[in-house]
Order: C-alpha cells, then structure tokens, then sequence
C-alpha cells in the first residue's frame, strides 16, 4: 500500500487532475482507489476525476491536466493567451476572470462543473471548427505556456488575435479590439501568413487587415493583402455603421473616415 501511495504521488503531480480510468489503467484497483477516496487520499471534484487531497484546484492545473482526461487537443487562446503574454493592460478589467480556452470538440459537462469550483474564473470554451479550414491550426504553429513543471499548448499572439476577432462584435468591441492591435507591434510575418491561408472566415480576415492598416506595423506592410480570400459581398459587422469600401464591410462610424 505504500509504495501504490508513492506510485500515486509519481502518477499524479500536486494541483493536477486524474482520471479513475487513468488510474485503474496504471494498475490500482477499484478497491484501492475507494479506500483513498474514504481516507482522503483523493478528493473527488465530479464523478471519476479526481485530485490528491493535500492539492489546491486552479485553473492552470486543470488545463495542465487536460491531455490525460480528454481525447481532443486543447489551448489556451484569445484574450487568455494575449493577457499571458503580457498585453494584460489591453484587457477589460473584471471581476470575475474568463480563461478561454479553445478545441475542436465540444466542451465535456464534467469540465464545466469542475471551472465552477474555481473562485474568480469563468470558463469560456471556444470551438475551432468556423475559424480554421481543417478544424483545428497546425500543431507546429501553436506556442506554450510555461506553468511550475507543467507546459501546455497557447496561441501565439499571432493565433490569439484572430481568436479574438471571431468573437467581434458580440463579446469584443472594436475599441477593444483597436486596443489590442495597438499592442502588437512585433508578430511575426510568416506565421501571420500562414495562419491566414488556414484561416476560412472572412469576417476575420477582413477585421484582421482592417485593424492592421490603421497602425501600418512594419510586419504588416510585407503582408499582401491580395494573397488571401477575403470572400466577396458585403459584410454587416456593425450593425447601423458605415460601409468601408476598402474591405466591404461595416464599422462603427466612430471609427469611419479617420
């Protein structure tokens, strides 16, 4: 019994979640597995996930444990992944933090009700499949970020941005959104090219170009605009605003003509 308790502490780093599933494939039994359960050596968070007793649940730790509790890949991305990556000061402050995650499968209930027992986040899952052509971006294209031991995949500044644009309007304003842009003075050309040619909705593409032209970055000037399908007709982005011409869509008449 106490070399399985020092098997477990090998199996299950401190903050990190598992599986009884998981469990019982590394050989405990359904019978050791209870008895740690009535004598705290485990804790349950849902049915058939667990955590050592002796851990605190954070969301780091959640997302560092969602390789071996699901069969999707898994990121972190959008506002989530910029805020990381230090445009903090671009974020709209609130209360209660919202850790977006993004997946080309759909979010499990069991993860929903595990984020609920985090004081101060709110999980908001995104799926993949309307923004890349082949439901999820290219491995190689994905950065890392860096928690205690762990290291888990997160959009690049480069990603993260579209992310955030296909939330525009209905969860991201276009003043946030300028914002945001405003910050990202060094991305990377090539990987921003090819995230566009994998990149299929136009509403983003269009929003991406709009946004960098205001700024005129150094990297945006070897992007060629033309290189890319943006799609044809009209695009009602901002509903009662001005049409630009230049990417057939509307904005904000605030932002018009400047």
């Amino acid at each position: 019994m106490k070399k399985q308790k020092q098997d477990l502490i090998v199996l299950l780093p401190l903050n990190q979640l598992t599986s009884r599933h998981a469990l019982l494939e590394q050989g405990f039994s359904s019978h050791t597995l209870d008895n740690y359960l009535k004598s705290g050596v485990l804790k349950k968070l849902v049915n058939g996930i667990y955590m050592r007793q002796e851990s605190r649940l954070t969301w780091q730790g959640v997302v560092a444990s969602l390789p071996n509790l699901l069969d999707e890949p898994v990121a972190i991305g959008g506002l989530t992944a910029l805020e990381l990556q230090g445009f903090a000061q671009y974020l709209s402050l609130n209360k209660q933090r919202k850790i977006h995650l993004y997946s080309s499968g759909y979010c499990p209930v069991r993860l929903k009700v595990i984020f609920r027992q985090i004081d101060g986040v709110e999980l908001q899952w995104h799926r993949t499949a309307r923004l890349w052509t082949k439901g999820w971006p290219d491995k190689a294209m994905l950065g890392e970020y860096q928690w205690r031991e762990e290291t888990m995949s997160m959009s690049t500044s480069e990603q993260a941005i579209l992310e955030v644009l296909m939330a525009l309007p209905e969860e991201v304003s276009f003043e946030h959104a300028e914002q945001l842009m405003q910050g990202l003075t060094q991305l990377s050309p090539r990987k921003l090219h090819a995230l566009l040619k994998a990149c299929k909705n136009v509403k983003v593409k269009r929003l991406f170009f709009w946004l960098a032209e205001r700024f005129n970055y150094p990297w945006f000037k070897k992007l060629n605009v033309r290189d890319y399908d943006l799609g044809s007709g009209k695009r009602v982005v901002a509903v009662g605003g001005k049409l630009d011409a230049r990417y057939n869509m509307t904005v904000p008449k605030s932002f018009a003509g400047e």
